[in-house]
Order: structure tokens, then sequence, then C-alpha cells
């Protein structure tokens, strides 16, 4: 191996490393532990059913009606769920962020939404912002 070719595999490797690196440790959390200071608009919270036991595999849909964007979102085994920053997406259209025109829902097969009773989000349009449901057994689905 000449010394070239063993130069050009080492400034390859650390040009790999050099990228690959930064995106492990940023996709390892980083959005979840994020620096709120940095976000526009998200949502988190549990989802619980009426007895308190956590549910998983539901899913948490926010819609963004005026800009035609939906962000499904899973939640995990413990019950907990976070948004992507739902306002920094509609900013990025060109759009305002009104809460108004923004609706949150959650659904798992056999199950009903129950807490919150309705599908609006809550009324802020910045921050992180908590939303706690509750779901129940949907009887007419036996």
């Amino acid at each position: 191996m000449t010394v070239r070719s063993y130069m050009t595999r080492c400034l390859l490797l650390v040009t790999v490393l050099g990228v690959a690196l930064p995106a492990v440790t940023w996709a390892n959390g980083e959005e979840f532990f994020h620096d709120d200071s940095e976000i526009d608009l998200y949502y988190f919270g549990h989802i619980k059913d009426k007895a308190g036991k956590s549910l998983d595999g539901v899913t948490i849909t926010i819609t963004a009606k005026a800009a035609g964007m939906k962000f499904p979102v899973r939640n995990d085994a413990p019950g907990h769920f976070r948004s992507p920053d739902v306002g920094k997406a509609i900013k990025g259209l060109g759009k305002k962020v009104d809460p108004a025109d923004l609706e949150i829902m959650v659904t798992k097969p056999g199950y009903k939404q129950v807490t919150p009773a309705k599908v609006a989000a809550p009324n802020r349009a910045a921050g992180a912002v908590q939303v706690e449901f509750v779901m129940e057994p949907d009887a007419s689905k036996k």
C-alpha cells in the first residue's frame, strides 16, 4: 500500500466518522431532550385508561387544518408521547400558528378518547404544551 493510498483511506475514514457520529448523537434523544428555548410549539403528555394504567400502541395525531399538515406520533410503553415541533413546521410553510386551527386526538384499536372530550388543541400558539389523554374500551367496537 502506498503512502498516498493510506492517506486517502485515512481521510475518507475521518470524513465518514465526522459526518456519522454527530448524526448518531443527535438521533439519540436530541429532540426529546432538546433545549426548549429553540422550540416553537410541541405537545407532550401521557395516555392512560380510566383506571390510570398507561396505554401503549396509541397514535397521537396533530392536525394543522389550514396548512394541510398532519403529525402522527406514537407513544412509548409507559404511555409518554412528544410531538415534533409543529410550530416550526407550520412556520416553515410561511403560515401563522393559530391554535384554533389545530386539532389533537388519540386513536387505539378498540378504544375511544374520553379526555379531553374534544379534539381541539389547547389555546396556545407557542411553547411546550402538556396534554393528558384518557381512553376507555369502546363498547361499540366489540
